[in-house]
C-alpha cells in the first residue's frame, strides 16, 4: 500500500536536484541536447515550470510513501490544467531498488483518484522512447500513444 504525500521542503530540494540531473541525462540520451549544455538547459526548464518551487500554482508534487515501512519509494510531479480539466505528469519516478514491486501501478491509481476528485477528466504524460519499462507500465495502466517523434542519426 502506498500514500501520495505532498513533498516537504526537504523532499522537494532533494527531488529537484535529482530531477534536474536526470532530465539532462535523458535529453542527452534521446539525442535532444548536447552534453555540455544539458544541465543548464534542464535547470532553466525546471525554473520556468516551477517558479515558486513546490508551491507553484496548479502543480502537485508528491513523495510516494510505502505505508508499511513509512519509507519514501519515489516521487510524482503533476500539472493540473484546471480550465481544460486535464492533468499532465511531468515526472514520475520509483527508486531503482523499489521498482517491479507494484509501487508505480499503485501510485498512478492513487493519482487518478485524486485527479478525479478534483474534477480532472484526463491524464497524459511524455515518456522517452528508450524507457521500455515505463512504456510497458503506462500501456498496462491504459495510457494510449497520442503522438510519436522519431529520429534517425546520420
Amino acid at each position: 500500500m502506498i500514500l501520495l504525500k505532498p513533498m516537504s521542503d526537504f523532499d522537494f530540494h532533494q527531488f529537484l536536484n535529482l530531477s534536474i540531473d536526470s532530465y539532462a541525462e535523458e535529453k542527452v540520451k534521446a539525442g535532444n541536447w548536447k552534453e555540455d549544455v544539458a544541465y543548464e538547459k534542464s535547470k532553466q526548464e525546471f525554473n520556468r515550470l516551477l517558479p515558486d518551487g513546490h508551491h507553484t500554482t496548479d502543480h502537485l508534487l508528491y513523495s510516494i510513501i510505502n505505508v508499511e515501512s513509512d519509507a519514501k519509494v519515489g516521487s510524482l510531479w503533476v500539472h493540473c490544467k484546471v480550465e481544460d480539466k486535464e492533468a499532465f505528469i511531468y515526472e514520475f519516478a520509483v527508486d531503482e531498488d523499489h521498482q517491479g514491486k507494484g509501487y508505480g501501478t499503485r501510485a498512478i491509481q492513487e493519482l487518478e483518484q485524486i485527479l478525479q476528485d478534483q474534477g480532472m477528466n484526463g491524464l497524459s504524460l511524455h515518456v522517452f522512447g528508450h524507457n521500455k519499462n515505463a512504456i510497458r507500465l503506462y500501456e498496462r495502466l491504459g495510457f494510449e500513444t497520442t503522438n510519436m517523434n522519431m529520429k534517425k542519426s546520420l
